[in-house]
């Protein structure tokens, strides 16, 4: 939480940490996905329902995660231009 003292520029910073802190876990969990989906790919009779739904939260985190980072860029110029 900020502070009552906390200046745009602290306040930027942190928010910008905590949006890396995000987007790192948020890639960690893709990977993880990403290994379920290949894992039951590979089984002898794959369940085509459960890749399919697998597949579709995929797509929603992958494109979570390039709304985070054009985020994350954009405060980064923020700051770099402004503290």
């Amino acid at each position: 939480m900020p502070g009552p003292d906390e200046d745009p520029c602290t306040m930027m910073r942190r928010t910008a940490e905590d949006l890396r802190k995000e987007i790192k876990r948020l890639r960690e969990r893709i990977a993880r996905l990403r290994n379920d989906i290949a894992a039951l790919k590979q089984q002898a009779n794959p369940d085509q329902a459960a890749i399919a739904a697998l597949e579709q939260r995929l797509a929603i985190m992958e494109g979570q995660l390039a709304s985070d980072e054009l985020s994350l860029s954009t405060l980064e110029d923020v700051i770099s231009e402004n503290c």
